[in-house]
């Protein structure tokens, strides 16, 4: 990562670095959730259904910090926020935790400690682990209550979901592109090495013409499992899970009328028209300004730009706790 990537992810406010936001981001990217919202929750599929009854109407919303302060804590309750201070985490050794809603500009994803002036360094150190240690142990016994979870990811799986998502938004801003956008040509090839995708298969300038060849058939084939990613990922989080790429079981999600007017609007473009993307973009990292970046502007259309910075987003401690 260069130093402008990683100033850029420095920069982003805490929704944008977790697994929660890249949950919201493919959530968006599933048309049958665009319908379901649109029929006010008609759906003959149960567990689409229920997703929708947690999450409401995601495009209801301007930003993604407007919806998450509004229905984060119906969805993700952090186990913390379910403690009962007092009984649950006793004070220890001149250490106590506070309930967040006595601290002044409290946030509710963070442990507050009142510390005991007189007391010295090392006793304070040992009834600090105390203390935390009782504080997860006690927060574990509500995971469960929650209505969504988060499925275990290992390293590998955190850099697919950030790729998937921006193999995914790309094809189709190319497909949708004008005859007269440089990027309307671009196929697998050109759309990976625009988001730098190679895996292993790095092209060389001394690559030999063979080489060469065979070097962009493996960058292909890793496009297409970014796009088979994705669109697993989607399935699973149209019912619930995430992230997961297991397979799904498809049952009938709408009526006949309703699968009609569905087709219609995807083909009316309703459904993601053309420059979408910048909504989303100015949805989920509302803090990074298009507008305001002249010089990039100058030289590459805001829609790639946009694509650009959700593929620069960090993915090393996603899923991490």
């Amino acid at each position: 990562m260069d130093l402008a990537v990683g100033q850029n992810f420095a920069a982003a406010p805490d929704i944008c670095k977790s697994l929660y936001f890249w949950w919201i981001a493919y959530l968006r990217c599933s048309s049958d959730y665009w319908w379901i919202c649109k029929e006010e929750g008609r759906c003959e599929d149960e567990r689409l259904h229920r997703v929708w009854k947690h999450f409401g109407n995601v495009y209801d919303y301007a930003t993604i910090f407007h919806y998450w302060r509004e229905r984060a804590h119906q969805l993700f309750d952090s186990p913390q926020q379910s403690l009962d201070y007092e009984h649950d985490v006793p004070a220890l050794n001149g250490l106590a935790l506070l309930d967040p809603k006595v601290v002044s500009g409290a946030r509710e994803d963070k442990f507050y400690v009142s510390v005991d002036r007189k007391l010295v360094r090392e006793a304070a150190m040992n009834a600090f682990q105390k203390l935390w240690d009782c504080a997860i142990l006690s927060g574990q016994r509500h995971t469960t209550d929650d209505p969504l979870q988060l499925s275990r990811i290992d390293p590998k799986s955190r850099k697919t979901i950030v790729h998937a998502y921006c193999v995914h938004v790309l094809e189709d801003l190319c497909k949708k592109s004008l005859p007269s956008d440089f990027f309307s040509h671009w196929r697998n090839y050109e759309m990976a090495r625009f988001l730098n995708i190679f895996g292993r298969a790095k092209p060389e300038p001394s690559d030999s013409i063979r080489s060469m060849r065979r070097t962009q058939g493996c960058v292909r084939t890793l496009f297409g499992q970014k796009k088979l990613a994705a669109q697993e990922i989607i399935a699973n989080v149209e019912i619930g899970i995430f992230p997961s790429r297991k397979k799904v079981i498809q049952i009938p999600r709408w009526t006949i009328c309703q699968e009609q007017r569905l087709r219609r609007a995807i083909m009316a473009r309703e459904w993601r028209p053309r420059n979408w993307l910048l909504r989303e973009h100015q949805f989920l990292l509302p803090h990074r300004d298009l507008s305001a970046r002249t010089l990039d502007l100058a030289n590459h259309p805001a829609v790639l730009i946009a694509v650009r910075d959700f593929s620069e987003l960090d993915s090393s401690l996603l899923g991490k706790p």
